[in-house]
């Protein structure tokens, strides 16, 4: 146990090193795997990388090597031409729906297809919470009223 003058750790050191919030992530969001700590973004972003690894390896092509798809998933999800989590969904669409797909460089192709970007947008869609209308309240309408004096046209005019 601790002594009692050391003060208790509020921050800890973020693990991801692509971190885009400057490394240090609040005890209370942090998410700990293992003796590492996370923000919760970096966190699935790492576990998105490593699926898309994992993934592309068991179905894909087991004898393509490393490096190079490292280096390919990093340059498409860090210049922001696909999330990660676009670029799982992806794969997985072009796993399900039996697209050729050899090598890790097809993974370019992949992230312009029309079909998937749609068939993304609708999963997307169905993954937002739905806001039940009829439970909703209504707003109470605000009537205005015109209230006019009853002088005659020509004393307005005159006033």
């Amino acid at each position: 146990m601790a002594p009692s003058y050391y003060p208790m750790k509020t921050d800890y050191k973020c693990k991801y090193s692509k971190c885009p919030y400057g490394g240090v992530v609040s005890k209370d969001i942090a998410v700990k795997d293992g003796q590492n700590y996370y923000h919760p973004e970096c966190f699935k972003e790492m576990n998105n990388r490593k699926q898309i690894i994992d993934i592309f390896y068991k179905y894909i092509n087991k004898d393509e090597v490393g490096a190079n798809l490292r280096r390919i998933v990093d340059l498409i999800i860090d210049s922001k031409k696909a999330t990660s989590e676009f670029l799982l969904y992806a794969l997985c669409y072009v796993i399900h729906h039996k697209i050729p797909l050899h090598h890790a460089a097809g993974l370019y192709y992949i992230i312009n297809n029309d079909d998937i970007k749609q068939a993304y947008k609708k999963y997307k869609y169905k993954q937002m919470p739905k806001v039940d209308i009829s439970k909703t309240e209504k707003a109470k309408d605000v009537k205005f009223e015109v209230k006019q004096d009853k002088k005659n046209s020509w004393d307005k005019i005159l006033e």
